[in-house]
């Protein structure tokens, strides 16, 4: 049980479904209905920590030349399921740039985690992400002043600019970005890696090569203060895949992170993805 604990303990969930740049949510009709002027997208993914499967991650999306909204649900899978309980709900949406950076509106998550209700919402103003809504309140992490966050989006901002990117043809994007998550302030660097095969064991059943990105996730504000643990520091270092679906196009098929706390992270899409008007 030990191992299972500390999966839950460290925001596993969240980690998995935003961190690793998947999103999470329980809202599966249609997210933000009339929002967004494109087909819906839904797809699913399996979480694997260590070899096991430990969370299912069900997720809608749309996304055209210059908006995009997701709603989504992540929960407890495989035998874990049988020990400990999460389900949480997202929603997000937003524009984009001319430059293609995410520009979000509004995000929110909300249902059970490490043993609570939870629930977050945060809407953006002139680049600034504003916590509306967070309970319960986190008081015992470092302050990030409004200076600090300005400019930072979140984790399914990124995504979603991310697949942007890779749909129009520009590659994953180069450079870095701010990541604020409601009580965390993180960079996030994205780099091109190119078209080449799929690591062995991933499913084959998309094709052999996949394109690329390789990004490094760094926590640097926020952290608990009565916490001295240097991992929560370290970067993470993952790994992305997008492959050309037919009738559906690009979409991440496979994602894996190096988690200094977790160990080898690995996401998988599940099943072919549906597309609905």
């Amino acid at each position: 049980m030990s191992f299972l604990h500390l999966l839950f303990k460290h925001r596993f969930a969240k980690a998995c479904a935003v961190g690793l740049l998947l999103g999470a949510g329980g809202v599966m009709a249609t997210p933000f209905a009339g929002a967004v002027s494109a087909p819906q997208t839904v797809v699913r993914y399996f979480v694997y920590a260590h070899g096991l499967h430990v969370m299912t991650i069900n997720s809608a999306y749309r996304l055209s030349g210059n908006q995009y909204s997701v709603a989504a649900q992540s929960k407890t899978g495989g035998l874990l399921q049988f020990f400990m309980k999460t389900n949480i709900n997202l929603r997000a949406q937003g524009h984009f740039y001319d430059s293609g950076m995410p520009e979000p509106e509004s995000y929110e998550s909300a249902g059970w985690s490490r043993g609570k209700n939870r629930h977050l919402s945060i809407a953006y103003k002139q680049d600034m992400p504003d916590v509306q809504t967070m309970e319960p309140v986190e008081t015992d992490r470092e302050q990030i002043l409004p200076d600090e966050r300005k400019g930072a989006v979140d984790n399914v901002a990124i995504l979603m600019a991310l697949l942007h990117k890779v749909q129009e043809g520009q590659g994953c994007g180069n450079g870095e970005v701010k990541v604020f998550d409601g009580v965390r302030l993180s960079t996030l660097q994205v780099q091109t890696e190119g078209v080449q095969p799929l690591p062995d064991g991933a499913s084959k059943d998309w094709g052999e090569d996949g394109l690329r990105c390789n990004f490094v996730a760094q926590q640097i504000k926020g952290f608990k203060l009565s916490s001295a643990d240097r991992k929560a520091r370290k970067p993470q270092q993952g790994r992305v895949w997008f492959e050309n679906i037919p009738q559906i196009g690009m979409v991440a098929t496979r994602i894996e992170v190096d988690s200094p706390k977790m160990g080898h992270i690995m996401v998988e899409l599940e099943g072919k993805p549906q597309q609905q008007p």
